[in-house]
């Protein structure tokens, strides 16, 4: 095979399908993204539900090579996020390598190529296959009795129908993570009635989100400004993140700040519903840019945590007995975590699958490679810096990482895959690391099914150093078959 015809593709057009094909594009490597919907964006062209707001600090959510000056907020609203996605997109050029509603379901590494199908029956070829389709796209719902049968309007939080209005109606809202939190606060505001159903209470950053100043923005615009801001930021969230990682003092102590909040509610019954039972950080703590905890002492509110029985045409039968009118059913029930390229039908060598590779627990070697499946790269695979280093950070050190492996590739004229001995060492350092983490030992939709976080148990810089390492011993090269 001639380097002329060496030919990656990427799956997904979200913020990491969009990452790499910039750097692809930067490089002079040929390359196609296939995305299953009409448009660029990922969770946020999916996600629009009403209270959606960015989790990190808006400056924190960019790409390196295009600085967006003009956040309104602190953490900007959904909508914001999706309009700088999409003009990342436009001003980069990158339509034109998007082949919009695409969907891929199967690749199949056969004679050191992957051969790749779509659903509309199409195929193409390719040396690299990409995987960028993001570990928040397949909706999970919840298993009770009845759900078909609800009579009024019911849909995931990721499929939010605005067509339906809030004024009057009894809203029902089944989960209580991060999206039943956002939603839960932004119906306490509307015209109607809300209840939100929880199993078990949430750790909830309350937290202030001001509206950027005008000097701001012109200040970041001067020479040097941007980039020394970001820096400092980088640092700012390494240092202020070690609680999460190492026991001690700061983990207490950050737990006891949290606390305080849960004061302002008056009623000790709702305070009791409220409070958590377990660590803080033991799940992805929510949240609240309108004041969780305001909002659900509104009149309007009420919050359920007995067990759900059965979901009935009007409403929701608890265990109990009792009956929840409704109009409206949201499942803010999350999403298959570990889904990650699935349900892609992947083949690697021999035919393995991923269903079979992982059907004991889920990992990766360094977030990115699986063994067995030569020239295939995940972004933000099994032990990323999921929750510890902010996404575009840690996709600049993977993509960096991946565009290396394909290097060493192409000047060998091979495929290179990491060794089984490589992905368990990795693993396990992984997992010796990660019960002094706030991750370890709760329930949570980091864990595979043995109970195992597969996040990254480290910090940003310790990240960045694993990944400046090719660590070539790790790694097998499957030499191409001579061009013909």
């Amino acid at each position: 095979m001639t380097d002329r015809a060496f030919r990656v593709v990427i799956v997904g057009a979200g913020v990491s399908g969009l990452f790499m094909a910039e750097e692809l594009k930067r490089a002079k490597i040929d390359f196609s993204v296939y995305e299953k919907a009409n448009e660029v964006g990922g969770t946020w062209r999916d996600n629009t539900y009403p209270g959606l707001y960015v989790d990190v600090l808006s400056r924190q959510y960019e790409f390196p090579f295009q600085p967006n000056y003009d956040w309104s907020r602190t953490y900007a609203p959904a909508p914001e996020i999706q309009s700088y996605i999409v003009k990342v997109a436009d001003d980069r050029g990158l339509r034109k390598y998007i082949r919009f509603n695409t969907e891929i379901v199967e690749a199949r590494f056969i004679d050191n190529l992957w051969h790749i199908k779509t659903a509309d029956g199409k195929t193409d070829i390719a040396d690299v296959f990409i995987c960028a389709s993001g570990f928040l796209h397949k909706p999970v719902f919840p298993d009770i009795e009845g759900r078909e049968c609800f009579s009024g309007p019911a849909f995931h939080s990721c499929h939010w129908d605005h067509d339906v209005s809030f004024e009057g109606k009894r809203w029902g809202v089944i989960g209580g993570g991060a999206s039943g939190i956002q939603i839960t606060e932004a119906l306490a505001y509307e015209d109607c009635e809300v209840t939100q159903f929880i199993r078990r209470a949430q750790w909830i950053h309350i937290r202030e989100n001001p509206y950027t100043v005008w000097w701001e923005r012109i200040l970041l615009r001067l020479p040097f400004a941007y980039q020394l801001r970001q820096n400092f930021l980088w640092k700012f969230i390494n240092k202020a993140d070690r609680w999460r990682l190492e026991p001690g003092p700061a983990r207490e102590a950050m737990e006891e700040e949290f606390k305080k909040p849960l004061a302002a509610i008056k009623d000790p019954e709702l305070r009791r519903k409220l409070t958590p039972e377990y660590p803080l950080g033991g799940t992805r703590i929510a949240k609240s840019d309108q004041d969780y905890y305001a909002a659900v002492q509104q009149s309007n509110v009420h919050i359920e945590t007995g067990q759900i029985a059965r979901i009935l045409p009007g409403g929701v039968e608890l265990a109990d007995g009792s009956v929840v009118e409704l109009d409206v059913l949201v499942y803010a029930t999350g999403f298959d975590a570990h889904a990650y390229m699935r349900p892609i039908k992947t083949y690697g060598l021999g035919g393995i699958t991923i269903d079979e590779l992982w059907k004991d627990s889920i990992f990766s070697y360094r977030g990115v490679a699986l063994p067995g499946f030569p020239n295939l790269f995940m972004l933000y695979g099994p032990f990323s810096p999921v929750n510890n280093v902010p996404v575009p950070l840690g996709l600049e050190q993977e993509i960096a990482y991946i565009l290396r492996l394909i290097e060493m590739a192409r000047e060998r004229q091979a495929a290179v895959v990491p060794t089984q001995e490589a992905t368990e060492r990795f693993v396990a350092r992984m997992q010796s690391a990660l019960p002094q983490t706030v991750f370890y030992g709760n329930k949570n939709w980091y864990s595979d099914k043995t109970g195992t976080p597969v996040l990254w148990p480290f910090d940003q810089e310790e990240h960045k150093t694993l990944l400046a390492d090719m660590a070539a011993e790790d790694l097998e090269f499957i030499p191409l078959a001579p061009a013909e």
